[in-house]
């Protein structure tokens, strides 16, 4: 086997973009707690949730884990959003000048070492940073720290932005009905500094339902429901190498290969697991992505006794599958409306997945509300000084564009551009010509696959393909249908031009007579209110008068 590389403090290593660990070979002294903190660029942390430790041993993302004396962490599933993983440890008794010959090596998964790091022990510190995985263009790097704190885990924790109460004097006996805590927010994190067995405080105010140190017995773990303490109560055991700190059994010793998972924990998270998918399977279906049904169900995995890197990727994976039920719901009729989107962004917030499938299911409903609101008329408008059209005129489109026409000899392609300006569809090609077809000649214009057809009673009609079709078929048909005055462009006032199918909806409800006396001769349609500005060419704004009901209105007006 290869020699391990010798690092000393402040040197770095390129470390494989997979799964590494790092182990601690401690000969005597204190036992040493292992913890992990991820930070964000700014060297902070997001959250109390991204401190990793013996109560809470995998992050919620279940990129990083610990245990007894090592550090696993999987490089290829870490969040984007973290940049620096800082592995540490702390002891409860003495200091590191007590820890006898305390080396950290650095490995592979397979268990192949890549690095080994010698601290300096003559540091009367309770806290030490060995080692930082960082990020370096597309990889990871190690870098050996060896320095620490003299202020325990909560100087380790102040350090990083994560909120620590200060230590109060012992506490008088518990009362019965605590302070009722504030409302915790969704994403979960378990206590940042191990109570000292003689002084248990009540959870602060905006601590999480989870299992906390029993106030009346130091020795248990006692269920706080959010609010209050509950009557349910755990042995508060302790991983070890030889003990499981879920159920406090003895671990089975495995050949060349350490100590092995216990065996009872696993099934009994297993059966919990699949409870609790179901259980988040019925939530989203009749409930929905919301954040009181949310926190209960964690909550109830926390009361299981199951951490909640073990759950993450089942939820991840039901998340991501209700936020495309919504994407899937509100392309339905093909039309997106601003409470669909906001209805999407309400969801993801509940379900604080970090994943870019999520954005990439949010930019496809802005862009479909982006082109609902353009077929309702929100036109763009662009400039193009090389183009010269008339000076009552707006350009909303102007793209390559290749005209494919069905000839009786197969296939015509015509290179060349596609502008669709207020009164008019232009096609200019180079070598080709052109041709300009006013919006009262177009009568239809449908998305395929690559390009646009369009429909016209001359020879523009056809195929044209372009580079963005779905964009140019919503500019294309927002523009025919405001033409058409089938929808009235923003800011547009409604004129007093009636269309021919609001002239037959009415000439029909009026059975060809005047609304008024029933003459049949010299009919008018005539505007019920005279002065409106909006609707004033609906169906339910007009009436059939003759000549003479119609003079009699206009006199009385």
């Amino acid at each position: 086997m290869a020699a391990a590389l010798a690092l000393t403090a402040g040197a770095n290593l390129q470390v494989p973009t997979r799964t590494v660990r790092l182990s601690l070979d401690v000969r005597g002294g204190p036992d040493v707690d292992v913890c992990a903190v991820l930070l964000t660029a700014s060297g902070q942390v997001r959250s109390d949730a991204d401190l990793v430790f013996f109560n809470q041993p995998v992050h919620p993302s279940g990129a990083v884990r610990i245990s007894a004396g090592s550090f696993a962490a999987a490089l290829a599933t870490v969040e984007p959003a973290i940049d620096v993983i800082v592995l540490a440890g702390s002891v409860d008794a003495g200091t590191f000048l007590d820890v006898s010959d305390l080396r950290v090596n650095l490995l592979e998964e397979s268990g192949r070492p890549l690095a080994c790091f010698t601290p300096n022990g003559a540091q009367p510190v309770t806290t030490m940073v060995f080692g930082e995985l960082y990020r370096r263009g597309d990889g990871w790097k190690f870098r050996a720290v060896g320095q620490g704190w003299d202020s325990g885990l909560a100087g380790l924790a102040r350090n990083y932005g994560i909120q620590v109460d200060d230590d109060a004097p012992a506490p008088e006996p518990a009362p019965s009905q605590p302070r009722p805590p504030a409302a915790r927010p969704a994403t979960p994190s378990a206590p940042v500094q191990p109570v000292p067995a003689a002084r248990a405080p009540t959870p602060a105010a905006a601590a999480r339902a989870d299992w906390h140190p029993d106030p009346t017995d130091p020795s248990c773990l006692r269920w706080w429901d959010g609010s209050a303490w509950a009557d349910h109560r755990i042995p508060a055991w302790r991983e070890t190498d030889s003990t499981c700190g879920g159920c406090g059994g003895p671990k089975r010793r495995q050949m060349f290969r350490g100590a092995a998972p216990c065996a009872a924990c696993e099934s009994r998270i297993h059966i919990a697991l699949l409870q609790w998918q179901h259980r988040l399977s019925d939530v989203l279906t009749q409930q929905g992505a919301t954040k009181p049904a949310l926190d209960a169900l964690w909550a109830e995995l926390r009361f299981q006794r199951v951490p909640e890197g073990h759950a993450y990727e089942m939820y991840r994976r039901a998340g991501l599958g209700y936020l495309e039920r919504i994407v899937a719901f509100a392309y339905a009729d093909g039309v997106i409306e601003q409470h669909e989107l906001a209805g999407f962004n309400t969801a993801a917030t509940a379900l604080n997945i970090q994943d870019d499938a999520v954005n990439r299911m949010r930019a496809r409903l802005e862009r479909g509300l982006t082109f609902t609101r353009i077929r309702d008329g929100d036109l763009p408008r662009i400039q193009n000084p090389m183009l010269h059209l008339e000076l009552d005129e707006i350009m909303h489109l102007d793209a390559p564009a290749t005209h494919v026409r069905q000839l009786a000899n197969g296939a015509r392609r015509t290179e060349g551009r596609l502008i669709a300006s207020s009164k008019k569809l232009r096609f200019i090609s180079p070598g080709a010509g052109g041709s300009e077809t006013p919006w009262a000649k177009v009568h239809a214009v449908m998305p395929c696959y690559g390009g646009v057809d369009i429909s016209t009673t001359t020879r523009t009609s056809g195929t044209y393909l372009l580079a963005d079709p779905e964009y140019a078929a919503a500019v294309l048909s927002g523009t025919l249908r405001v033409a058409k005055r089938l929808v009235l462009a923003p800011g547009q006032r409604d004129t007093r031009t009636i269309p021919p199918d609001v002239k037959a909806a009415v000439w029909q409800r009026d059975g060809g007579a005047c609304s008024q006396c029933r003459a049949t001769e010299y009919l008018e349609f005539d505007h019920v209110i005279p002065h409106s500005l909006g609707g004033a060419t609906s169906v339910g704004n007009l009436q059939l008068l003759c000549r003479r009901c119609n003079q009699e209105k206009g006199a009385r007006i």
